[in-house]
């Protein structure tokens, strides 16, 4: 019997909070007990989406034949819909340091113009859906955050709007403000994403109904919280053009291997870009969301899998700063899994 899905994402909402908990004590213990932990955003984002492997349909990899990729400023996205109707969540994670600073908030890749915020938050409109808001979580404790009062283990992951981040930033008479005592205050647990989604489907609507009232309205950039983003009220125009074409190939259903993947790739293919996309290829034995391989050690082979793959081949190619994230999480909402634990 299929899960209904206020049990699916109040579930999610859940380990979301155990997973920011277990966050906020290895940031604590990495960056104030003094113990040599190098620990960093990819590292606990790859930890965050092992925890949360049972609340997604799909997940995929992004790669590129461009030599300085990603190019989006997002270290992943939310995908959620059916069909044609489709909603995005696009975060970017930004580690605490030692001193109670984002010192890398605004950073880019090397080789990238334009700073990574403004990639995150003012992509093409053509390559992004309708409905979609960009977000940074912050990976936190406090300690070092210096913040007064006593915080939340679940604040671990903490979420802002990532507008509101730029406008804290500034510049400020000349200078950047990285402290957490600016960038933190206002900012919610990372669950909390989606506690207007629980609140409506608490109140009796059904999640298909939901997704259709926000398809196809596009959300105001003057919006104040990330619970506006579930508000259908909250529109700034009807929208009338189909969904970026990496989304596109990503949730259509095609009867291949792709289809039926838990974890797959998308291999995206730039006209002038110069260079081979990687290879990825994952542990299969652990069962565990992996880090992803360029190539396998030699000697290695019968430990590495390829995963289901897709290729796109995009028209025209692509602006500076044009997006794709490193990392989607599918929810189809058709498609919801039962939740094993």
């Amino acid at each position: 019997m299929p899960i209904d899905a206020l049990t699916f994402f109040s579930a999610m909402k859940k380990a979301m909070d155990i997973q920011a908990e277990e966050v906020w004590d290895m940031v604590e213990y990495s960056r104030s007990d003094g113990y040599r932990l190098r620990l960093g955003e990819v590292t606990l984002t790859e930890l965050n989406f092992f925890r949360l492997r049972d609340y997604w349909t799909k997940g995929v990899y992004i790669r590129t034949n461009e030599p300085h990729e990603p190019t989006t400023g997002a270290d992943w996205e939310w995908v959620i819909g059916h069909g044609h109707q489709w909603i995005q969540i696009r975060v970017q994670a930004k580690i605490i340091d030692r001193a109670g600073s984002f010192s890398q908030l605004g950073h880019g890749p090397s080789g990238a113009r334009g700073q990574q915020m403004d990639r995150l938050i003012d992509p093409p409109p053509a390559d992004v859906a309708c409905r979609w808001v960009p977000l940074y979580v912050f990976y936190t404790a406090t300690p070092p955050a210096k913040l007064q009062g006593t915080q939340a283990r679940q604040t671990g992951c903490s979420a802002h709007l990532a507008r509101t981040v730029r406008d804290n930033y500034g510049p400020h008479n000349g200078r950047a403000r990285l402290s957490a005592a600016v960038h933190l205050p206002g900012s919610i647990r990372w669950s909390s994403i989606f506690d207007g989604l629980t609140n409506r489907l608490s109140a009796g609507e059904s999640l298909a109904k939901i997704i259709g009232t926000l398809a196809d309205q596009a959300l105001p950039r003057t919006v104040s919280s990330i619970g506006d983003f579930w508000d259908p009220a909250e529109t700034a125009r009807t929208c009338h053009g189909g969904l970026p074409p990496y989304i596109r190939a990503i949730v259509e259903d095609r009867d291949d291997d792709f289809d039926d993947a838990r974890l797959a790739t998308l291999e995206v293919e730039v006209p002038g870009a110069q260079g081979d996309i990687p290879t990825v290829k994952i542990l299969t034995e652990t069962g565990i969301l992996p880090r992803v391989y360029r190539e396998p050690r030699r000697g290695d082979d019968d430990a590495f899998a390829p995963l289901a793959s897709r290729r796109l081949v995009l028209d025209s190619p692509r602006g500076e700063g044009a997006p794709l994230p490193n990392f989607v999480a599918v929810i189809d909402i058709d498609k919801l899994p039962e939740i094993s634990r």
